[in-house]
């Protein structure tokens, strides 16, 4: 609410007529002096929904979709789209396996929908879907390479993430994981407008990664653990001693150089820094965006980076009936990662487990050290000196529209769109690293193309009949053309250090093109009466040449409808307490294509060689009854804004996915078998449940001239549940994972600890027998493994505060996660002891005071020795509960009324932050968003970055 007053005379007028932007328009009696308190109006100020196949305010929309202005997340020092999402928009869970600079992120609407199949949203960029996901072809970094990091997350005017059928299912096949609408900036009849910007700061770790012992505490525990190893042995304490004294120089021994810090060799402070030039403006008939940007990121590990160019051109022109919307985007990108997970070349295990303190990098005349025995003594200064790991993105995306007003409020717009991408990949091992020396040098080079063309054709109509009836209609057509090449070349065996093919003493060299094509049919009705009450419907029929001519189309459709309560007239005497109130549902189809383009014909492989001659076999069988997978989501929601300051949702979803893609098990008997010797096939024979809520809170907490202070807050719960496997099996268990019917698709299956066994000082673990006891034993044969946790969280959300204060501002969003958990897959430390310990660094949490030493001991920790064993338990079970501070910007912008006198529009300074803080339990000594199944090893984590930017305009 607002107040202003006025002073006024007049001589004959009567009545005062009093608007404002955004406020309620009033007429008043004219007195000597008026005072006037104007309010915020609602209908004004609404939201729009941005579906891709329209636009909708938010109050007729009937589905379940949020909104997210870019506007105060611009300074955000990241080159992920995704991130700007984080924390902002209930329901969505973002995750990623790699801190390095253009790593890929998970995104997951609602659950996980596919197993076969892909989980990730459909990503639309001014109305036409994008081609995203990882396009890096080799797998010896976590990272990938994002196509999502090509956009200039500062080209976007606004993000919608739609959620339920009402709106995804016009995208028909594509849809099953929601869908998120991507809106770029345009520009504006009017004064050319011309933006400068640039930041600048630095990253570190988000978090205290995996940390270790120091030299001389490790030396002391494996003194301990040697000690230990004797006495199991039947040795007396004395003798004990003398055995930990003899051999702790083969483990533990004091360097030359004195014990390495590996966490300062193997690390650096990672830099990043952004220049940008932007330009809007045009005429009443022709407006024009345009923008150049240089964005430069230097990760924490001394190789990994990314550096970017992007330029965008956005025109649109009216002539007459006719509007004509070009938009083009152009972007040059190389990233340079180094290996993670379990690679001996991975700096991140290197410094957690490989790498100890008694080793070190350089020898004393300055040559690289060899001194790395779980290494078979390769040098990771030595591997990242000469090695490289290295891609570059080229990438244009342009679309063209027309749109005729044929007559009255019918129109036509045609859309064609061409997204092309190739990526340049290149690996060199060097001769003189380990991974290079037995080949005297290896050479890996990709060159893919991926290039996808869209067609689309619509007719719209809108009618309003009778003042009290609107209908909005669509009809549409769509086709989608895809192709993605290949050429892959090695070479070995060089005689110098120069690596290109050419030099090679042998090279190899492989090619494949992969092609798919969808045609769809679609349509929309929209009808409201009064603005009261609304209904929609939609279906979309696509033909896919992913499957065979007989199961090649899939319907999709929804119906959805909604009731604006405060237009009913019992409403009237609260409508100041509850200013607008809408009750929504909706229910529809959507499915997912499989993610094999020719998965349904039978095929031969060679390789299979017999009789000292080149041969081949059937490896897979014909399957034309495979379909589509099928998602059946039902929404209800509940939208009040009370006040006309404090605005309301509550959502309940249900998801069902049936017809999943899995692989069952045939006869093996006719040979046709897969590359690996399996005889199986896909087959739509899974389901799969996820049922939860979500509820978001936005408040205007104070808004006047000089103060503005907003909140969102949103919370959400998903329940996933398995229904169904193959319809033989009841589960299927890999490693410490479990598929479980009835259970959350990543469920954690091990033994359940028990603590130390004060008798002996060795692990005790629950039995759990049939009968339900808790009996214990430290003997793990004589017990039975149980699921024990979920690595999905029982709630996650976030919380923004937006506040401003004459010329500062100041932003901040706080994402949290609790009842989740990551299991620690680096089986290698957990062994009490065992060869890794001895070889490699020791993980801080081994304790020497906490562990066990003699009978009777109540120890935290079970007996350190050397040659112990790792046995899977929750023991290495970590709680992903956390809180942290995704993104914080402090902005101070200089009254106009003095930039002006410069000649400059806008004088903006401001610092941000991405992942400033993190809260999390000390047993979480991983990044807590983790990998999506859950299983952590040698992930780089998240970074910290802080920047200092200034922003002109002109």
């Amino acid at each position: 609410m607002i107040t202003r007053c006025f002073f006024v005379y007049f001589s004959s007028a009567k009545t005062l007529v009093v608007s404002f932007i955004g406020m309620a328009t009033q007429e008043v009696a004219i007195k000597q002096t008026v005072n006037i308190t104007l309010k915020s109006d609602a209908e004004v100020l609404e939201e729009v929904v941005v579906t891709g196949y329209g636009n909708f305010k938010k109050s007729s929309f009937t589905g379940s979709a949020s909104n997210v202005s870019t506007e105060k997340l611009q300074d955000i020092p990241t080159v992920s789209v995704q991130d700007r999402l984080a924390g902002s928009v209930s329901g969505v869970q973002i995750t990623s396996t790699s801190g390095q600079p253009g790593a890929v992120a998970s995104v997951r609407i609602r659950g996980m929908g596919s197993i076969n199949a892909s989980n990730e949203p459909l990503y639309v960029i001014d109305g036409v879907p994008m081609l995203n996901g990882n396009v890096s072809e080799f797998s010896y970094a976590d990272s990938g390479n994002s196509l999502m990091a090509t956009l200039n997350s500062n080209d976007i005017e606004s993000m919608t993430v739609i959620k339920d059928a009402a709106a995804a299912s016009l995208y028909g096949s594509r849809a099953a994981n929601g869908v998120i609408v991507i809106t770029t900036k345009k520009g504006a009849s009017g004064k050319t407008k011309i933006n400068l910007r640039a930041d600048w700061g630095l990253s570190n770790m988000a978090i205290n990664y995996r940390p270790i012992l120091n030299g001389e505490d490790r030396r002391e525990i494996l003194h301990l653990g040697l000690a230990n190893y004797a006495l199991n042995n039947g040795s007396d304490e004395t003798a004990a001693k003398a055995f930990a004294d003899k051999n702790i120089e083969d483990f533990a021994a004091r360097p030359w150089s004195g014990y390495t810090d590996w966490k300062d060799v193997l690390f650096r402070n990672g830099s990043h820094q952004n220049y940008e030039v932007s330009a809007q403006g045009g005429s009443e008939k022709t407006r024009f965006y345009t923008s150049f940007a240089y964005t430069k990121q230097e990760g924490i590990t001394n190789v990994s980076g990314y550096e970017r160019f992007t330029g965008r051109a956005n025109v649109t022109h009216q002539a007459n009936r006719l509007t004509l919307e070009a938009n083009t985007m152009f972007t040059n990108s190389t990233q340079n990662v180094n290996n993670e997970g379990t690679s001996f070349a991975s700096p991140i295990m290197c410094y957690a487990m490989t790498a100890s303190p008694s080793t070190y990098p350089y020898n004393e005349d300055g040559s690289f050290s060899t001194n790395f025995p779980a290494l078979n003594g390769a040098n990771p200064i030595q591997t990242e000196a000469y090695n490289y790991n290295r891609s570059t993105i080229n990438r244009f995306l342009g679309s063209l529209s027309a749109t005729w007003n044929i007559w009255d409020n019918l129109n036509i717009k045609e859309v064609v769109s061409y997204d092309f991408n190739q990526n340049n990949e290149r690996v060199w091992w060097d001769p003189r690293s380990n991974d290079g020396r037995s080949s005297n040098g290896v050479y890996q080079r990709v060159m893919g193309n991926r290039a996808k063309l869209n067609t689309q054709t619509q007719l719209t109509y809108n009618k309003v009949i009778a003042e009290k009836h609107t209908l909005d209609a669509l009809i549409g057509f769509e086709t989608e053309d895809y192709k993605y090449d290949y050429v892959y070349a090695n070479g070995n065996t060089y005689p110098s250090y120069l690596p290109e093919i050419e030099n090679a003493g042998n090279t190899r060299a492989s090619s494949s093109v992969q092609r798919y094509r969808m045609t769809s049919f679609l349509g929309r009705l929209n009808y409201d009466y009064e603005n009261k009450y609304y209904f929609s419907a939609s279906f979309r029929r696509d033909g896919s040449s992913r499957l065979s001519r007989e199961s090649r189309w899939g319907d999709f459709w929804s119906v959805s409808g909604s009731w604006r309560i405060t237009s009913e007239s019992f409403m009237e005497n609260i409508k100041e307490v509850i200013t607008d109130a809408k009750l929504r549902a909706s229910y529809g189809v959507n499915g997912t294509q499989p993610s094999d383009y020719y998965g349904y014909l039978g095929v031969f492989g060679f390789g299979y060689n017999y009789n000292k001659g080149a041969g081949s076999a059937e490896n897979r069988i014909e399957n034309p009854n495979m379909k589509w997978e099928k998602n059946y989501a039902t929404n209800i929601g509940l939208d009040l804004t009370l006040w006309n300051r404090l605005a309301l949702t509550f959502e309940w979803y249900n998801r069902e996915t049936k017809d999943l893609l899995m692989d069952r098990a045939i006869s093996a008997v006719p040979g046709i078998i897969d590359g690996s010797g399996i005889a199986n096939t896909l087959m739509n024979v899974g389901s799969m449940r996820n049922r939860g809520f979500e509820f978001e809170i936005k408040s205007t907490n104070i808004q006047n001239n000089n103060l503005t202070w907003t909140t969102t807050f949103n919370i959400s719960h998903n329940k996933n549940k398995l229904t169904k496997l193959d319809g033989e099996q009841n589960e299927m268990i890999s490693g410490v994972s479990i598929h479980r019917i009835g259970e959350p698709y990543y469920s954690i299956y091990a033994y359940e600890y028990a603590g130390v066994d004060p008798a002996t000082g060795k692990e005790l673990y629950y039995i759990n027998g049939e009968d339900g006891s808790r009996e214990t034993t430290t003997n793990s044969a004589q017990a039975n493994k149980t699921i024990i946790g979920s690595v999905e969280p029982t709630v996650q959300g976030g919380l923004t505060n937006f506040v401003s204060w004459k010329f500062i501002d100041f932003n901040m969003t706080l994402t949290y996660s609790l009842g989740g958990h990551a299991y620690d897959y680096a089986t290698w430390l957990q062994s009490n002891g065992g060869t890794y310990n001895y070889l490699g660094n020791v993980p801080a949490y081994y304790k020497i005071e906490d562990t066990w030493k003699k009978p009777g001991d109540n120890a935290k920790l079970p007996q350190f020795a050397y040659g112990n064993t790792n046995i899977a338990s929750s023991r290495w079970l970590m709680s992903t509960d956390h809180l942290r501070i995704k993104n914080i910007t402090l902005g101070f912008t200089m009254p106009s009324k003095v930039s002006q006198k410069w000649g400059i529009n806008k004088l903006r300074a401001f610092v941000s932050a991405n992942n400033l803080l993190t809260w999390k339990s000390d047993g979480l000594y991983v990044d807590p968003e983790t990998p999506v199944d859950g299983l952590c090893t040698f992930e780089t984590p998240a970074l910290r970055t802080i920047t200092f930017g200034l922003e002109v305009g002109f």
